[in-house]
Parts: C-alpha cells; sequence; structure tokens
C-alpha cells in the first residue's frame, strides 16, 4: 500500500513536470513554468527527505535528498532574474 501510494505521486509529480515543460514551449520559452518544474522537483527532494529521516534510514540518503532539494529550489529562484 505504501509502495502503490509512493509510485502513484512520483507518477503525478512527474506528469505535471512535463505539463509545465511543453506549456513552457508553447508559451515561447517563458522561464516561469520552468522554474515550477524546478520547485516541484525541490519540493519532491525534500518530501523524500522527510520519509527517509521518519524510516531511519542512512544519514547520507537524507543529506543528499535535503542537499538536491534545495539545489532545485535555489536553482529556480535564480531563474527570476
Amino acid at each position: 500500500l505504501v509502495m502503490e501510494r509512493e509510485l502513484l505521486r512520483q507518477w503525478l509529480l512527474i506528469s505535471l513536470m512535463i505539463a509545465m515543460l511543453i506549456m513552457t514551449i508553447w508559451n515561447n520559452l517563458d522561464i516561469f513554468y520552468v522554474r515550477l518544474v524546478f520547485i516541484l522537483a525541490g519540493i519532491n527532494f525534500l518530501v523524500d527527505a522527510i520519509e527517509s529521516y521518519l524510516q531511519k534510514e542512512n544519514k547520507k540518503v537524507i543529506i543528499r535528498e535535503v542537499v538536491l532539494g534545495t539545489v532545485h529550489i535555489l536553482f529556480a529562484l535564480i531563474l527570476k532574474w
């Protein structure tokens, strides 16, 4: 049951990211939608880090997910300028 929920969440996130990239192409490469993709990816990594922490996984895994989530969100903020 947990695996199915995780798979559904990943599938939904990937579908949203693909939709945002398609909207970017349709709107003459509007950077807003690209930023949303990076923000969604960052949030996904941070949620995975919280789940890993709650499941008491290896600290390297948790740190990697937090760093990747932070990098994605910072990249989205940098794209604003």
